[in-house]
């Protein structure tokens, strides 16, 4: 059968290829402008993220299935997924810790200002001038203790405790066991 190095190694290969994918689609992202900012739009551009990682996560582990013959394991299933998800969320936290410390260190604070904005608008005629000004300011102190290696620290402790979620759940549904009738030994009738 297949030996443990050959998981790792084509699991850090899928991992590295979610990763650079994962990049690219930030780096889109950032070219065009686009900040995730408001109430939803957050969350739509995560699950879209997730979507993306998930399918692709998929694709690659069931190439990796085939090659070893067919069959896999809950446990070799987890482990696979589990450490491709696990090198793709280093990968881009990486990318985006370099992203933030050398070429673009304002941008969180770019997309505070753009959250405040939103916020400005949404809250306006809703609330009081006093709660909006407490709400802003509440941005402005969360702006103040976003750090791109604080920031790095959360996405990777975050990333890896999901990764493992989702590891989970595709290891449970992808892992394929030989039927025990299938067996090509004579068994027992």
């Amino acid at each position: 059968m297949e030996t443990k190095n050959s998981m790792f190694n084509s699991a850090l290969k899928s991992g590295l290829i979610i990763g650079a994918v994962s990049i690219v689609i930030f780096i889109i992202m950032y070219v065009a402008d686009y900040k995730p900012v408001g109430i939803m739009m957050p969350i739509v551009i995560m699950l879209i993220g997730l979507a993306i990682n998930i399918v692709m996560l998929v694709i690659l582990f069931k190439n990796y299935r085939t090659q070893i013959g067919g069959f896999i394991s809950f446990r070799d299933a987890f482990l696979y997924c589990f450490i491709t998800l696990a090198i793709a969320t280093l990968v881009s936290t990486i990318f985006t810790l370099l992203f933030i410390q050398f070429i673009e260190p304002n941008y969180y604070k770019s997309i505070m200002e753009a959250q405040k904005a939103y916020m400005e608008n949404y809250l306006s005629g809703k609330v009081s001038e006093e709660q909006m000004a407490q709400t802003l300011d509440k941005l402005d102190e969360q702006a103040a203790k976003m750090t791109a290696f604080s920031s790095f620290i959360k996405s990777l402790i975050g990333g890896v405790i999901f990764d493992g979620i989702i590891a989970l759940i595709v290891g449970a549904i992808m892992k394929k066991n030989p039927d025990v009738f299938d067996n090509a030994s004579g068994g027992v009738i």
